[in-house]
């Protein structure tokens, strides 16, 4: 029991961190210098990203708004009650309908997600057979019946001096009957007669989600299929009878299963969720038969609806080293030393390369942000440049948004803002002449690029 929830907790853990794993090319210098593997690793992780065929656990997503993706689900469906003699039971006489799950949770990346899922049966349906032996001679066996008894109860071969149990021997049938079993169904197995017992839960839990088809195939937000296999920890309760003096029971559970969903749209989902609880052997208030442990199994059918649904973007990554190679060939060339003939010897005529012609890059910003990045300054740095070296030249910065998210008036605001941002930058960082900047803004109506994520961005157009 410790083992599972140990192993669960790491899981856990380590679903809270995959999306930490991701680290800047900086600190892969940093904490690894000269370690060839962990570049190689980085590399790797560089090229596989910008690969459209690359799978969804394998990419870097850009963190959506706090409010989006998240999503609540309601179901109904069946539940069974795997107790000390329930195995006795044909599987029909098991089954209890109608059981309930609600959930409400959030996707922090196309693979892993968190929720909180609640289930409720007023109905689990244990069995209890009449015993001819043992060590509580003829009767129903153990039972759990709280803290509001006497610790030493007799029975046929002695005392019981456990505060929790009573061994009901024949003598206490008629008592056990009236408590326990006076509602259930007189059954006759292979095992012997018994009589059933019905048992009224809920029970609560965080559930870490995984999704497999994105952990091992590329993501596609328009998918119709999605299997989630899960695991939780959490807290079930037993409801009691006050007229017959039994006792509620509060005991932790183990939470596994498979959830399979169908798309219906981009908000809602058609889900079966079949899952299993793992519990104390008091939960059902029936104890022993060389049991440690009870079990419950729900299959459960529903929809799913999700609230501020918003696809997941790959983010764009800059590798930090080409930069820095540029910038050092950039000075290289400024401090070439001049090149001088030896006297005497008469120097072959110069032959200037055609120059290359002025190219300036443009300036990316992040989803739904007009912030300009440290890795960003190169670019406003070499326009300022230009505008040095071109007294008289003017400047003229446009802005745009990409198509696939926001809508077309934020859009446009956003766009306007980046525009406004990159002139700061040169007016307030490189002391250029706001009046030789001209600021064109076109939101989501023109999209430069082909590829959409590239479309948050500020483009120099030089006259």
């Amino acid at each position: 029991m410790k083992r599972i929830q140990l192993l669960i907790v790491l899981v856990l853990v380590c679903g809270f961190n995959m999306k930490a794993q991701y680290t800047h090319p900086l600190d892969v210098e940093n904490q690894y210098p000269g370690d060839e593997r962990a570049k190689a690793i980085y590399d790797d992780a560089l090229h596989t990203s910008l690969d459209p065929s690359a799978t969804a656990v394998r990419t870097t997503w850009l963190a959506n708004r706090p409010g989006d993706n998240w999503f609540i689900s309601a179901g109904a469906g069946a539940s069974v009650l795997f107790s000390e003699e329930t195995r006795y039971m044909d599987f029909g006489d098991q089954i209890s309908a109608p059981s309930f799950q609600f959930s409400f949770g959030k996707w922090f990346s196309p693979v892993w997600g968190l929720r909180v899922n609640a289930t409720y049966s007023p109905e689990l349906k244990g069995f209890a057979t009449w015993s001819t032996e043992g060590p509580t001679g003829r009767g129903f066996g153990s039972w759990y019946i709280g803290k509001n008894y006497p610790s030493e109860v007799n029975n046929a071969h002695g005392k019981i001096t456990n505060t929790y149990l009573h061994a009901f021997t024949e003598e206490g049938a008629a008592e056990v009957y009236e408590r326990f079993l006076k509602d259930g169904d007189y059954i006759e197995t292979d095992k012997g007669a018994g009589y059933t017992y019905d048992v009224e839960y809920a029970g609560a839990s965080v559930d870490f989600l995984l999704n497999l088809k994105n952990l091992f195939t590329p993501y596609n937000h328009k998918a119709f299929f999605n299997p989630v296999l899960y695991a939780g920890l959490g807290y079930a309760h037993t409801f009691g009878d006050k007229d017959n003096d039994i006792t509620a029971v509060n005991s932790m559970m183990i939470k596994a299963g498979l959830q399979l969903n169908f798309r219906l749209h981009d908000r809602w989902d058609l889900f079966i969720d079949a899952q299993g609880l793992m519990l104390p052997e008091v939960f059902d208030r029936r104890v022993g038969d060389n049991a440690s442990q009870d079990g419950v199994a729900n299959l459960m059918a529903g929809l799913t609806y999700r609230i501020n649904f918003r696809h997941f973007i790959k983010a764009p990554i800059y590798d930090q080293r080409e930069i820095d190679a540029l910038n050092r060939e950039i000075n290289e060339l400024r401090n070439r030393p001049e090149v001088v003939c030896p006297p005497v010897v008469v120097c072959p005529p110069v032959v200037e390369p055609e120059p290359e012609p002025f190219v300036l890059t443009p300036v990316f910003f992040t989803l739904d942000s007009y912030v300009v990045r440290d890795n960003q300054w190169l670019s406003i740095a070499k326009a300022a440049e230009y505008l040095v070296d071109n007294p008289s030249a003017r400047l003229r910065i446009a802005a745009y948004a990409d198509k696939n998210t926001g809508n077309p008036a934020h859009n446009m605001k956003l766009s306007e803002n980046r525009a406004k941002a990159v002139a700061n930058v040169l007016v307030e960082k490189f002391g250029v002449n706001r009046n030789r900047l001209e600021l064109e803004f076109y939101g989501d109506k023109v999209q430069p690029f082909a590829e959409n994520d590239w479309n948050r961005v500020a483009i120099f157009v030089l006259p």
